[in-house]
């Protein structure tokens, strides 16, 4: 198998599957000036980064780091770059895949694989609140909004607060507004939980008392995955929606170099989600 059938199965740029037989993790000869290429070997780590399934919480957490590319990328070492790069393009290309066939339920599909993927990422309390508390809810500092709480959803639902939250504060939270833990058909808060290593990195998804900053690649990609995990057509629709603005910010800002077809397909996946939501954001995004 060549460099360019290789970089095709993994969804990465050749450039990435040269690196992987320098750092050992892809088996290849050298035949004259060309690399002849393992094709189980590449099969293998394509099954291994397959999107879809579900990536741990770090993984999760490494993924959204590298969409910002900011401090929490800069932290993480560099295999582990590596790797979160491939699977966030590889999740991007599956998911735009999806949404591109021509199918009744293709972004219900394209939702379903998005939130298995990052599943993980935090641990799901669904609780039932006083609605007069919802309010002071969503104002609390402490609770980043996100999923159906944060205005880029464009649902914004009155009555449910959601959002992310240490685990350290979720008692905090629960306790002042007597937040009683209950099934999820019945929540009218869900608090998406992370450990005391990753709340440094919440800012990635909203900053502390803030709004979704729309430039940021990563926040498009939680609020993705906090919507795919809903039942309703609208917040899995808007899911794949908030997936194509994150793609076409990572494409302006050189994360995603691709060749034309490339291109073309992500063009279709922004058209296919651009009646779903703010044209304003869309076209701005893609720009």
């Amino acid at each position: 198998m060549s460099v360019a059938e290789a970089a095709e199965v993994l969804g990465v740029v050749p450039q990435r599957v040269r690196e992987r037989i320098r750092e050992g993790s892809l088996a290849a000869q050298r035949v004259g000036s060309q690399w002849v290429i393992d094709a189980e070997d590449v099969r293998r780590l394509a099954h291994r980064d397959r999107p879809g399934r579900p990536l741990s919480t770090k993984s999760a957490w490494d993924l959204l780091a590298v969409a910002d590319r900011g401090p929490a990328a800069e932290r993480l070492t560099s295999s582990s770059r590596s790797r979160a790069r491939s699977r966030l393009r590889a999740l991007l290309a599956e998911v735009g895949r999806l949404v591109d066939a021509d199918r009744d339920d293709s972004l219900d599909r394209a939702a379903a694989v998005l939130g298995r993927a990052m599943g993980n990422r935090a641990a799901r309390a669904c609780y039932a609140a006083s609605p007069r508390d919802l309010a002071d809810l969503r104002a609390d500092s402490r609770l980043r909004l996100s999923g159906v709480s944060a205005p880029e959803s464009n649902i914004a639902s009155g009555d449910l607060a959601e959002g992310y939250a240490s685990e350290e504060d979720a008692d905090g939270l629960a306790d002042g507004y007597l937040l009683e833990p209950v099934a999820r058909d019945r929540a009218n808060v869900i608090l998406h939980l992370v450990s005391g290593d990753i709340s440094p990195d919440l800012d990635l998804v909203t900053p502390e008392g803030g709004h979704l900053n729309p430039e940021r690649a990563s926040a498009w990609l939680a609020l993705a995955a906090d919507l795919a995990e809903h039942d309703g057509a609208r917040e899995r629709g808007e899911a794949v929606r908030a997936l194509a603005v994150a793609s076409a910010l990572l494409h302006r800002s050189g994360f995603l170099v691709a060749p034309a077809a490339t291109l073309d397909h992500l063009n279709r996946f922004h058209e296919a989600t651009a009646d779903l939501g703010d044209e304003e954001v869309m076209r701005g995004a893609w720009s």
